[in-house]
């Protein structure tokens, strides 16, 4: 079985392009860092194996961002897909969460956002859905149905030892003779509805692919490796802190006695004791420092 990796496929006889995603060692990196409650881990697990799927659709340098807010136990779910093929995730929930709690009932009227962020672009794209029905492959069908009118079906899964994911899209193009389009998308739908969580998981994707679709003519595409990777540093935390302004931040060493910023999505923790905050508005206040620099 080939893990953490990702592979694009494409049907020769058929307007209609796939992806297949499994996660091991990725997925593992998130659950070592945080204990989640089996629920939880189900719907991110989920939500890793969707972002995956979806930064290599778009094709963008940059990143794409999965994000579920609501006012239910999970009050954030968030996933991170970048196009270097890194990913990170994090949820937040308070009290006890019972493992055969599905997505609507720890979510109630959450709304999932999908944030894509192009470097050099002045400003995202964002395309936001209320969560529908009790799974995230049910959200996602439902904001491709109605946000981008693409046919679209996703078959995701996670256990605690691996993530899965298959992913189905009719292309759109204007010369596709719609009665055969609509033909085929049923006919292959169909058969990928066969799949099962077990094959999901375990299957080797060309195993898969023949098992479904094996009179189909199906072209399959180089795998592209996944990592767990988190962006968070200490100049970044030094950025944010220096953000707070130096009053704020001298109040809270007054009541803290230093500074203690964790990560949420890889756990580090980083500490600013009265010396490393006072460099940083040093710093901010050189003249030597150059206005236009980015970090």
């Amino acid at each position: 079985m080939k893990s953490d990796c990702l592979q694009r496929f494409l049907f020769d006889n058929a307007a209609i392009r796939g992806e297949w995603v499994n996660l091991q060692e990725t997925w593992q990196e998130v659950l070592n860092r945080r204990e989640y409650p089996a629920a939880i881990r189900r719907i991110l697990g989920e939500m890793m194996g969707a972002a995956a799927l979806l930064t290599s659709t778009v094709k963008i340098k940059g990143r794409l961002v999965l994000q579920i807010r609501s006012e239910g136990p999970v009050s954030l779910l968030m996933v991170e897909c970048t196009s270097a093929n890194t990913l990170r995730a994090f949820a937040q929930w308070e009290g006890d969460i019972d493992e055969n709690q599905g997505l609507s009932e720890l979510t109630g009227e959450g709304t999932l956002a999908i944030t894509i962020e192009v470097e050099g672009a002045k400003q995202p794209y964002q395309g936001v859905v209320s969560v529908q029905g009790d799974t995230i492959a049910d959200t996602l069908e439902t904001y491709f149905a109605h946000s981008e009118q693409l046919a679209t079906k996703i078959w995701l899964y996670a256990n605690d030892h691996n993530v899965a994911g298959l992913f189905l899209q009719q292309l759109p193009s204007e010369e596709v003779d719609m009665e055969k389009a609509e033909e085929d998308w049923s006919r292959i739908s169909q058969l990928a509805s066969t799949i099962t969580d077990e094959e999901l998981l375990t299957l080797e994707m060309e195993t898969l692919l023949h098992r479904l679709f094996h009179e189909e003519t199906v072209r399959i595409f180089d795998p592209a490796s996944l990592s767990f990777a988190c962006t968070c540093s200490r100049e970044r935390v030094a950025e944010t802190i220096s953000m707070l302004g130096q009053e704020e931040a001298e109040d809270i060493l007054d009541a803290e006695g230093g500074i203690e910023v964790a990560c949420e999505f890889c756990n580090e923790h980083y500490h600013f004791d009265k010396v490393d905050v006072a460099e940083i508005f040093t710093d901010a206040v050189s003249p030597a420092s150059d206005p236009d620099t980015l970090h």
